[in-house]
């Protein structure tokens, strides 16, 4: 069996930048930023039982969340709309938005396989030294929605896949 090398430019994730919208706006998360990764954070229950020498333990879910550092660069979708997050200092469900994950290098017939999740975007930081960065995590809120991406000029549009 031949494998294939996985770059970090064949993985992508992009941001609703108009959550109130009705049509999505897609920006992808990269500009300013040296490294992006998911924390499953596993939620996992162990049972000793009496009567066994050994616990046994079940995977109940994840606590998905990507942390963010972002030097900033004014006219960057991601940046604008996390940098307004902080400026009005929104909370609660002002910050819900989703995030799009992509696997550039799962192709068929030019769709590639994607994960939306609904999000919250939570600014913990911003420093505005000689290079201003602004910190953010971004916490994946409840079940996934599998699916495909097709992209067109730098923009992906989702389709769920079908439920059998």
């Amino acid at each position: 069996m031949a494998y294939t090398k996985v770059t970090r430019d064949q993985i992508a994730s992009y941001l609703n930048v108009k959550p109130s919208e009705e049509k999505e706006e897609w920006a992808i998360i990269g500009v300013g930023i040296t490294d992006y990764g998911q924390s499953y954070n596993p939620q996992v229950e162990t049972e000793k039982w009496i009567i066994h020498k050994n616990a046994t333990s079940t995977l109940e879910s994840y606590q998905i969340q990507g942390d963010v550092s972002q030097k900033c660069y004014f006219g960057d979708e991601v940046y604008d709309f996390v940098n307004d997050l902080r400026r009005n200092a929104k909370v609660g469900s002002k910050v819900n938005t989703q995030v799009l994950d992509i696997d550039l290098y799962d192709e068929t017939e030019s769709k590639y396989k994607a994960t939306k999740y609904d999000c919250a975007v939570v600014v913990t930081s911003y420093a505005t030294g000689e290079n201003p960065v602004i910190e953010y995590s971004i916490y994946y809120n409840g079940d996934p929605v599998v699916g495909t991406v097709q992209i067109e000029g730098g923009k992906p549009t989702f389709t769920a896949d079908v439920a059998i």
